[in-house]
């Protein structure tokens, strides 16, 4: 099984909605791996001084693409991984990689896993840190489809700190004073999307259309910083329409169909999450790639040569609200 590796900068979010275990939940012993079920995301402190420590997890995946994203935080020097394995149901491996981190710094990385049969799989992930730190851990895709989007679970440490804060004393109520009649509140006017958003609207649905290449570097699907303009226009679109979204991935017709169904997932994976970083209040999302099955352009011409404009117009992500719900 072959699958390439796409590092991820943005923000480490999507796994389910129920409350994440942590890793103290897990087995250790690859003879009785824990159950994962549907959910898609496991966290806690590195081992400090023990050593390295692996974690067995056992979960029902389907044929598709198993989504990874890994994110580690060193909180003093040191050296910090998480190695994350997919083992078949008789511990064989099938593939693996690893992110690392050290002197106070964050790192993250993510990786599709193609799914060829469905079945029961184990994932061993195991963590290594000679300092304090914490590590996080998610997974979703077509795969395990009924994993949702939640945050990593904070640092114990900070929400004792926010637990432990006094509340403020009740501030004093001054008698009340009508409030002078106002004229009514004119909303703001609906900004204009920035050139890198195409926007098509039909009878139910609305489309924000952002071309691959302002989204992610080649062959990559992590978030470009010029991109925020997108995502933050995306995002209060989004907001402000409260409707079901279904974010879609779409790349040209090079390569195979197995690597650019892998790629389009990633990608409008990796947008669905960015997109929960501006969010005031949740919005129901999905995450969907499409490969090169859903063309908006030719990526030949008719004489059969290769037409670069009309795959760079097929290299995308749509962002789709259900207008009419």
């Amino acid at each position: 099984m072959r699958a390439g590796t796409l590092f991820w900068s943005g923000c480490l979010v999507a796994a389910l909605a129920a409350a994440p275990a942590l890793a103290q939940d897990y087995s250790t012993s690859i003879v009785r791996p824990t159950t994962l079920g549907d959910s898609g995301v496991i966290s806690g402190t590195l081992p400090g001084g023990q050593g390295a420590k692996s974690y067995y997890l056992s979960l029902d995946l389907r044929p598709g693409t198993l989504l990874s994203q890994m994110k580690v935080t060193a909180s003093s020097s040191g050296s910090r991984s998480i190695t994350l394995d997919l083992l078949d149901s008789d511990a064989t491996r099938k593939d693996s990689y690893y992110v690392k981190t050290s002197r106070n710094e964050q790192n993250e990385a993510s990786r599709g896993f193609q799914i060829d049969s469905g079945g029961t799989y184990n994932l061993r992930v195991t963590v290594d840190g000679p300092e304090a730190g914490r590590f996080c851990v998610l997974l979703g895709g077509s795969a395990l489809p009924n994993a949702k989007p939640a945050e990593c679970p904070a640092d114990p440490a900070v929400a004792r700190q926010a637990a432990s804060q006094p509340e403020p004393p009740p501030a004093a109520v001054a008698a009340a004073i009508p409030a002078p009649q106002s004229a009514p509140e004119i909303a703001a006017p609906v900004p204009p999307p920035p050139k890198t958003v195409e926007v098509v609207t039909t009878k139910c649905e609305q489309r924000l259309r952002v071309g691959s290449e302002v989204l992610f570097d080649f062959d990559r699907s992590a978030i470009r910083p010029q991109a925020r303009p997108a995502i933050e226009y995306v995002a209060q679109t989004v907001q402000r329409a409260g409707k079901p979204v279904t974010i879609e991935g779409h790349t040209d017709s090079i390569g195979s169909d197995a690597y650019n169904m892998r790629l389009s997932e990633l990608r409008a994976f990796t947008v669905q999450t960015e997109l929960t970083r501006y969010l005031v209040s949740a919005v129901p999302m999905q995450a969907r790639g499409f490969g090169k099955s859903r063309p908006i352009a030719d990526n030949q011409f008719p004489d059969g040569t290769d037409n670069p404009d009309g795959r760079q117009r097929n290299r995308r992500v749509e962002i789709v609200l259900n207008t009419c719900m």
